[in-house]
């Protein structure tokens, strides 16, 4: 049963049409393994969860009303389903997340890798249709692209390249099987080496800057990781890893985009309109789009607005929460809030407990590029560009996050649990 589970998140990772009812159906199979599952020892939600899921339920309650009430949702066509997973996604995926663990670590670790091959898969049949011809890899694609399958036929390159930024932010998770001892460890790692060189292509042929962040937060545990395993490094991984820096390092360097990056010292024009969106929140405190912005772009010239309405001007703020409110007002950013704090809090303890005790390996790498490209996208891009898929899949693994760690501290830091749960 798990792996038709993880046959369907690939699918939805994949974003094949109708991806969300193969979502709602992960979901239902996800449910129904749990329920069967005979492993009371692994389910231990932490203390916080009931604020949590009630948070989330009137988060949606009341996003989905206030969007009625402007108009921004309609409950004719398409807009029906749109309604109902605003309404019930987010805390039904979070109940599930914390639910998770009663199926073991490594059937949720392989949940979380198939919906990132899936991505992947995605993000390069994008590129090699988009292409003219196909094998022009140097092509940059700075604004639109086309999909490979699905509606719509083309859209923004951010819908595309986010899913191109997992595989890349996942490359530390190689670098903890390649220490393993064993064959397999290290093809799993060769495997994972190879797809993060394919996100990192994604992200460069996108003109995408996220990427690096996610990959620069996703290395930060690997050193405190790496000094801990040093003892068990094989005699080529030091040599291997510095050329392999050294040759994509160079590669990067001469890429187009990267240039354009260089040129522009990195500059970003979203960080002009957040701080203008902020002195303006006033404005819109039951939402309905009432704050416009006006700025400048990296130049310091050319005008850069938001929510003006005029030809050009951004029509989202490039923030989920800012997005949010922006749409419905500060009342379902309060329940957003109240029911997200105290689990990122507990995650951030969690990861950081394990990176100071040496108990980081592979799967809490992968669990780690999970939530920093989260984070990312959550703090810079709406995630709810194209289908929104992951958007809501970021609730579920929030939600099996917090569990995993409230099994690691099942009643704080004083009764831990035997690794042999951890490893289940």
């Amino acid at each position: 049963m798990t792996s038709l589970i993880a046959a369907l998140v690939f699918l939805v990772g994949l974003h094949i049409p109708k991806a969300f009812t193969l979502l709602y159906g992960a979901l239902v199979l996800c449910t129904w393994q749990v329920r069967q599952a005979q492993r009371p020892y692994l389910s231990s939600p932490p203390a916080y969860w009931r604020w949590s899921l009630l948070g989330l339920s009137l988060f949606g309650i009341v996003y989905v009303a206030i969007m009625f009430y402007w108009g921004f949702a309609s409950p004719d066509g398409s807009g029906l389903l749109d309604c109902i997973s605003a309404l019930v996604l987010p805390a039904a995926c979070f109940w599930i997340g914390l639910r998770l663990p009663v199926l073991g670590r490594a059937t949720a670790t392989k949940l979380l890798l198939a919906y990132g091959l899936g991505a992947l898969v995605y993000v390069v049949a994008a590129l090699v249709a988009a292409r003219h011809p196909w094998w022009a890899i140097d092509q940059v694609f700075p604004l639109k692209i086309a999909t490979p399958w699905g509606q719509p036929t083309v859209v923004n390159v951010r819908s595309i390249e986010q899913n191109g930024i997992l595989a890349l932010a996942m490359l530390p998770a190689a670098f903890f099987l390649a220490v393993k001892p064993n064959l397999r460890a290290r093809t799993w790692a060769l495997a994972m080496a190879v797809s993060a060189l394919l996100g990192l292509h994604a992200v460069l042929s996108l003109n995408g800057r996220l990427g690096f962040l996610a990959l620069v937060l996703a290395l930060v545990p690997l050193l405190p990781g790496a000094w801990h395993s040093r003892q068990s490094w094989p005699k080529y991984l030091v040599p291997a890893a510095l050329g392999g820096t050294v040759l994509v390092g160079t590669l990067i360097r001469r890429h187009p985009s990267f240039q354009r990056l260089l040129a522009g010292n990195f500059c970003d024009e979203r960080f002009g309109i957040y701080a203008g969106f902020l002195q303006h929140l006033g404005k819109g405190l039951m939402g309905g789009h009432q704050i416009a912005v006006s700025s400048f772009r990296c130049d310091g010239k050319t005008p850069f607005a938001f929510g003006d309405g005029a030809p050009g001007s951004l029509t989202m703020v490039h923030n989920v929460v800012l997005d949010i409110y922006n749409d419905a007002g500060f009342l379902p950013v309060l329940f957003l809030l109240i029911a997200l704090v105290p689990a990122l809090l507990a995650i951030l303890r969690g990861f950081w407990s394990l990176s100071i005790r040496g108990m980081w390996d592979w799967q809490w790498s992968v669990r780690w590029s999970w939530f920093v490209v989260l984070l990312t996208q959550w703090l810079f891009q709406p995630l709810l560009y194209g289908d929104g898929l992951l958007y809501y899949l970021s609730f579920l693994v929030l939600g099996l996050l917090a569990a995993e760690f409230a099994l690691v501290y099942r009643k704080g830091n004083s009764e831990r649990l035997p690794q042999s749960t951890l490893s289940a």
